[in-house]
Order: C-alpha cells, then structure tokens, then sequence
C-alpha cells in the first residue's frame, strides 16, 4: 500500500495529540503509526527517531499556538480606516487572546519553550517562529505607523516583539490567579499596550 501525501503532517498531528493528552513521554512510535493508518517503519522514513517525532510536535504545536492568532489580527488590522477601528481590533483581539478559552494555548507555548531548553531543534526552531511572528506583527505596526494611528518614535519590530511579550505575560499572572484579579491584568494590558502605540517621545 502507497503512503499517503501527507502522511508527515499526519504523524507530526498525532503525535501532538499524543503530547496534548499525556506529555512527551505519551509518544508512543507504534501508537502514532497505528493512529495513522501507516506501519512502523514509516515513522522512521520521515523522522529518524521518536526524539525527532517529538521535536517536530512541540514545533508545530508552538508554531500554531501564534498563526490561528497573528494572521486574522492583521487582516482585521490592515482592514482598519480609523484610529477608532485600528485600536477596535487591538482590543478584540486582546481580548480573545486573554480569554479562558485559550489557556491550553498558552499552556502550550510554555511547554515548548521548557523543551527548548533540552533541545537545540525545538530552540532554534521557536527563535524562527518567534520571529516570523514579531515581522508579521510589526507589519501591522508599519501600516498604523503610515496612518499616524501607532507612534513612529519606536521601532516597529521592537513594537512587536513586546506586544508579543505582553501576550506571554499573561502564563505568569494565570499562575497566581487566587491573587491578581485577571480582568484588571487585562485591562492594565490592553491599556498599556494602545498607550505605547501612541506613545510620543519628549523633545
């Protein structure tokens, strides 16, 4: 029997399950094959041991985690005539981003950059995405910049890279949510994020 086209991509999503439900040491070779509908030897076709199954999880896992966010935001962005609409659309998805529907995502984020520690793969491969985020982020940032609605005395990609921060910060107040009411770190967030964008450097 012929392997499917994207039998790769098929291996790499059962193994994130196999992550999600119970942790890297839940990855299982012969588990994932068998999930795929492919024999064992096939796993190793594509990847040359479980470590490099795993790395390729955790990568795509994290990668995901910022794609299903960054992209709608600068289509709502880059679709924006006003001020008023442009920081409607830093507010909505602030707001989506913060939502309790997505702490598993952000729970993912923090796992993979733990991986990272271990593996140089999974290292190199986040400062890749990390990067890939913060250009596409500070794309958006550009395009208020030409309008006037984000501030030109900062530099759009460093804009970016500390939005994204912003975003990660929630992990640690989450971590302490009997003591820090989240709703008002949200609104301190959102607040202090639009104040930088229109931020204007002393003469």
């Amino acid at each position: 029997m012929s392997e499917k086209p994207n039998t790769r991509q098929q291996l790499i999503e059962a193994a994130m399950d196999a992550i999600a439900y119970g942790g890297e040491s839940s990855v299982r070779v012969s588990a994932i094959a068998s999930a795929v509908g492919v024999k064992e030897p096939s796993v190793y076709h594509f990847f040359k041991n479980r470590d490099a199954l795993i790395e390729a999880a955790q990568i795509e896992r994290y990668r995901l985690s910022y794609s299903e966010m960054i992209v709608p935001f600068e289509m709502a962005a880059e679709m924006s005539e006003t001020q008023e609409e442009f920081e409607s659309a830093v507010r909505k998805v602030f707001s989506l981003v913060y939502s309790s529907e997505r702490i598993e995502i952000r729970s993912i984020r923090k796992n993979v950059m733990g991986a990272a520690q271990s593996s140089e793969v999974i290292a190199k491969a986040i400062s890749e995405i990390n990067h890939e985020t913060a250009s596409t982020l500070a794309r958006v940032m550009v395009f208020g910049q030409e309008r006037g609605w984000v501030t030109k005395d900062l530099d759009p990609l460093a804009l970016a890279y500390w939005g994204i921060g912003q975003l990660n910060g929630r992990v640690m107040a989450e971590m302490n949510a009997g003591l820090v009411n989240l709703a008002e770190w949200d609104k301190v967030s959102v607040e202090a994020v639009l104040a930088v964008y229109r931020y204007k450097a002393p003469k």
